[in-house]
């Protein structure tokens, strides 16, 4: 095959085919793709060799960049008020969607933002810290994946790469099972996280803050934090003891069985102002949720409505993997 470059036509995405311009067929050749993500009928540069076919580039400049299939992926969400190197609970979230394992020690997560872009700083010394991710399967079918990311912290694949290793990464899976991403680090950093299909990296692209926040919410949903004067729902009285509520949501929820957590809370029934003591929820679905709220001294079915006491109330819904 002479050396040559030229301009082609994608026919196939998958395996990838392309035709030649001046050709009336495909050709019919393994061709390798240094761009990612072609779709059929994209216009392509392609170096012709005696070695084989390679796509170089794509119409219009560029590389193509993949969706990225990891939540929070620029670690900007912390619905929870989170600080930066604290003492984090192994086994819990600190951003959202990040959680550390159980047998991580705390204290050995921090972040610091320069140029609008967060940049983590997992573990210290000889003591590795950790941030983990789980991605449920419907957001990975079978298939080959590549993860990239700056920093030189090391990526572990639990169940589908048997070591540590460094960006970026590929891995296939039979899209039968959750997969957990562990990254982990003694002092080094971790930023602009991506996982994406097929086995090139393509270059990151950070989310709007705003569909960030949805996609995070899918998971976990905190209403009303930091709002002293929040109100969540308006209900009535079932019973002396009882409130009931329904809480509308913000974005649909992954279950429709999310663990309702609370802090600080009060019903007003238009003459008095009652103290929560507990809380419960049954299910009206993904995109809101029955809530009841134990009081002492009420009315029954008299209306009343849920609102935060303090800077220190919230509610939450809690649907994460």
């Amino acid at each position: 095959m002479t050396d040559t470059w030229t301009w082609a036509t994608v026919t196939q995405a998958t395996p990838l085919r392309i035709k030649v311009d001046g050709d009336t067929t495909a050709l019919d050749a393994t061709t390798d793709d240094l761009v990612g993500s072609l779709a059929v009928d994209d216009r392509v540069r392609v170096h012709l060799h005696s070695d084989g076919i390679i796509v170089t580039g794509l119409q219009g400049g560029g590389n193509r960049s993949n969706p990225n299939l990891l939540i929070n992926s620029d670690f900007a969400i912390n619905q929870e008020g989170t600080a930066s190197g604290a003492a984090i609970s192994t086994g819990a979230y600190f951003l959202d969607g990040w959680f550390a394992p159980a047998y991580q020690a705390p204290g050995l997560v921090s972040w610091a933002d320069t140029g609008g872009v967060r940049t983590l700083t997992l573990g210290s010394g000889d003591t590795p810290g950790y941030a983990d991710q789980i991605v449920e399967t419907s957001s990975l079918p079978a298939g080959t994946y590549a993860v990239s990311w700056e920093g030189a912290t090391q990526l572990y694949i639990f169940a589908l790469n048997p070591v540590y290793e460094t960006s970026p990464v590929t891995f296939t899976t039979d899209g039968t099972a959750d997969v957990k991403f562990q990254f982990r680090g003694y002092g080094e950093a971790l930023r602009n996280v991506k996982l994406e299909q097929g086995s090139v990296a393509t270059p990151y692209q950070p989310s709007t803050y705003a569909d960030n926040l949805r996609a995070c919410m899918r998971y976990y949903q905190r209403l009303g934090d930091g709002d002293g004067s929040a109100r969540y729902g308006v209900g009535y009285f079932g019973s002396a003891t009882s409130a009931r509520f329904v809480i509308p949501l913000i974005v649909p929820m992954r279950t429709s069985y999310p663990t309702l957590l609370f802090n600080d809370l009060r019903i007003y029934d238009g003459a008095s102002i009652r103290s929560v003591s507990a809380m419960g929820s049954g299910t009206a679905g993904t995109t809101r949720q029955f809530v009841t709220a134990t009081v002492s001294g009420a009315t029954a079915y008299r209306p009343c409505e849920l609102f935060g006491n303090s800077a220190a109330s919230f509610l939450a819904f809690d649907a994460r993997l």
